[in-house]
């Protein structure tokens, strides 16, 4: 079982601390290969906003750094924890970039078999930090979240029990969804990314060369699965609505 985490703090703080904590809760659930990854030392460079990795692929990124490396990383990963620090409610300047350099893959996931993890910390607006991450590696199963308050002001006994009992129960919720490596059902909310994304991509042979390729032998979902037949068919409404509300405002080729 092996499970990487990847640090989007600028240096070894709060973050730090409390990802060793998950890491030796795991630990002590089973046997599991711990790595890291610092993007403060990582070679990520700034995304340039080119386009070519969603319009042509991936493969075309003009950045020639660590990206396919951490990448071929998460992919050989059972579980994977996000961890930042809240700036401004919001990542941290390095998660944002990891995020801007993966955006791809919510055009065309890949994380299927990952499991997700996600740990904030620092003072308000957490969830919004959270919620930006959990937009970042199209696919993977998200199985819980961490919120927790790192201040200048010194915390409570009661409040640092409490982060303990937090960091045990999202500890055991990756390691048993680890452990049974079961595929979700596609809620409605994916179905409908899926349907729209699939309709988009079939109008669009010429602006998004990748996506058609890559949905174009895609029936019912992403990954071979059994579909509601009625949450298919609402997704299918919806995304259709949204698809003919897009052309009001652009042009598929």
């Amino acid at each position: 079982m092996k499970v990487i985490a990847i640090m989007g703090s600028p240096h070894k703080g709060k973050g730090f601390e409390i990802v060793r904590k998950i890491e030796a809760e795991l630990s002590r659930l089973d046997s599991v290969e711990f790595s890291y990854v610092f993007l403060k030392d990582a070679d990520l460079k700034l995304c340039r906003g080119c386009f070519a990795c969603i319009g042509k692929g991936e493969q075309l990124c003009p950045l020639k750094d660590d990206k396919n490396s951490i990448e071929a990383e998460i992919l050989s990963a059972d579980g994977v924890i996000l961890s930042t620090p809240g700036y401004a409610m919001n990542v941290s300047a390095l998660m944002k970039n990891f995020i801007d350099r993966f955006a791809h893959s919510l055009h065309r996931p890949k994380f299927f078999n990952q499991f997700l993890m996600l740990v904030a910390n620092g003072g308000s607006g957490l969830s919004k930090v959270n919620a930006s991450m959990g937009m970042t590696l199209g696919g993977s199963n998200k199985v819980c979240e961490l919120k927790i308050t790192t201040t200048p002001w010194e915390t409570t006994k009661s409040y640092e029990e409490r982060v303990q009992n937090d960091i045990e129960k999202a500890a055991d919720r990756l390691y048993r969804s680890m452990k049974n490596k079961k595929l979700a059902s596609p809620s409605l909310g994916n179905l409908i990314w899926f349907r729209m994304f699939k309709k988009m991509a079939s109008l669009s042979e010429q602006n998004l060369p990748a996506d058609y390729e890559y949905y174009r032998t895609k029936t019912n979902y992403f990954y071979p699965t059994r579909v509601n037949p009625i949450k298919n068919g609402v997704a299918g409404i919806i995304a259709n609505m949204g698809v003919a509300t897009m052309k009001k405002q652009v042009e598929f080729k």
